[in-house]
Parts: structure tokens; sequence; C-alpha cells
């Protein structure tokens, strides 16, 4: 830039010629979304987050996670009617409050998704010893909030945190642990094997196999106890085997799923050797199995 340039610039921004201009953050934003969804860094993520711990303290974590009350909220206008309704089961704004009008790089700073949670679903885990219990989040964000999860963690030291997530976009899913506010774990796991535990209907899909085994009014022998081996030597005796992998790739919450679990031959045979079939095997065997008619 010319002298005459530095001057024109210096009087149309009086405040300082290297003054971050709003039209330069906007730029900047749109080039780190770019370079982020580009590098799969960020992008739609499912989220599955198991919290266990005492149950005072898991009850403390539970209000911590709510969406904050209209009174926490100093930006909001006085006087401005809100219903049960308006508090969502899971929010990142309590314990990490963002203004409204900062956009998605600043919220993504503040808990590492652009977005707030949404579709959030709240079950009880699994019974725990008496004094103990659990809680599990399942919900969708704009990108992992590892910066939430870890604040979350700090400021709940007595509870452990186990979050998994995937990111359909890039075929790729993850998951870490939190125990006295540590990451003391963290890996890469199967996607495919991912869809199966948290997206694929299990029961229907168990129900479907079932009848492929065409037992003798659709009756599972109870002389002796089912195993694998068994399971898929009689899906090849009955010439139903390939009839059981095309149900399998059929499984998911959607197209990207769905893709995920219609692997190469070897990968797919894999998965349902060593993860379908056991769960199938025990499901046979349980009180909902026996009822399913085939």
């Amino acid at each position: 830039m010319n002298r005459l340039g530095l001057r024109c610039a210096a009087r149309a921004n009086p405040q300082g010629l290297f003054a971050a201009p709003e039209v330069t953050r906007l730029n900047r934003s749109i080039s780190i979304a770019t370079i982020q969804h580009a590098t799969g860094a960020t992008g739609l993520a499912d989220n599955h987050l198991t919290v266990t711990g005492n149950v005072d303290a898991v009850a403390a974590f539970r209000s911590d996670a709510t969406g904050p009350s209209p009174g926490a909220l100093p930006w909001l206008p006085r006087g401005l009617a809100f219903f049960p309704g308006d508090v969502p089961e899971l929010s990142f704004q309590r314990l990490l409050p963002v203004e409204p009008h900062k956009g998605s790089v600043e919220r993504a700073s503040v808990w590492g998704s652009p977005a707030d949670a949404t579709e959030v679903k709240v079950s009880a885990g699994w019974p725990k010893s008496k004094g103990r219990t659990s809680v599990t989040y399942q919900f969708r964000t704009g990108a992992p909030p590892l910066r939430w999860l870890e604040a979350a963690a700090t400021k709940h030291p007595s509870l452990r945190f186990g979050y998994k997530y995937a990111i359909p976009q890039a075929r790729t899913a993850y998951e870490m642990e939190f125990q006295q506010a540590r990451l003391i774990h963290k890996t890469q796991v199967s996607y495919s094997g991912w869809v199966w535990n948290h997206k694929a209907r299990k029961p229907d899909l168990f129900a479907d196999l079932k009848g492929l085994l065409r037992f003798p009014d659709g009756r599972v022998p109870k002389k002796r106890k089912l195993k694998v081996p068994d399971v898929e030597a009689r899906l090849h005796a009955e010439g139903t085997y390939s009839r059981a992998l095309a149900l399998l790739s059929a499984q998911g919450g959607g197209a990207p799923e769905q893709g995920a679990l219609q692997r190469a031959p070897h990968s797919q045979r894999k998965l349902f050797h060593t993860a379908v079939l056991p769960e199938f095997v025990a499901w046979l065997r349980s009180r909902e199995g026996s009822k399913v008619a085939a």
C-alpha cells in the first residue's frame, strides 16, 4: 500500500490502521470453517455420554447439564415468558455461558462445538451398587464438544465420564474416558462397530435372524445351548447366511450409518462374527428372544 493509501485507511479507521474490522472476523470465521470441514476436524457429530458416580454427584452434574433458567441469563429481557418445555435436558450454556450474539467460531472456542446439543435423549444407565448411579445422554452437535466435556469433568472430579462420538461424514469414531478430572483413555474405534452399538435396530435384526435359522415350529432347541459356531453352521446349512449379511447391511440410523455396515465381504463377516452373532446368541437365550416367533 502506498502513502496515499495509508492516509486514506487511517482516516477511514481512526481507531488504528491494524484494528480488525468486523468483516475481517467474518472472513476469518469462514476460512476456519472451510479448513475444519476439509480436514474432517469438525462435522455433524453423534454423541453418547455416560456419567457414573455417587447419586448426589450425578444429580449435581445433571443440574449443571440442564439448560439454564431465564434468570441465569442476564442478557435476556425481563418479563419474557418461559415454560417448562423451554429448558432442555442438556445444554452447554449453564456450565460455559456464551452470549447469543456470539458466532459459531466463538461458541466452538468455548464448547468445542459451534452449536448447542440437539436431539437430546436422556436415559438411566445400567444398575449400579447401592449409593451409585449413572445417566446416559445421546445427542447431536456441530462438532464434538470436547472443551465442555473437559470443563464438566474438572468441575465434577468424583464422576466418571465415558464419552463416545462419531462423525458420519468422515466415517470415524472415537471413545474417551475422564476420571478424577483427567483424561485417562482416548482411542479411535471402528466406525462400523460404533454404528452397530449405537444406531442399529438390534431387536428387529435379531427377530429376522431367528427366522433365518428355520427351526421346526420356530423354536430354538433347549437340549443344548447354541453357540456362535452352531448358529453360523445352521445359517450355512439353510442357505441363509448371505441373507443374514444383507440384513446387517440394511441396519443403521440413516444413509451414512447404513453405508458403514455395507462393508467389504471380509470386514462385514468379521463384524458379523465378532459382534453381531455373540449378542444374537445371548438374545436367543433371553426371555425376549424365546417369545419372538420366527
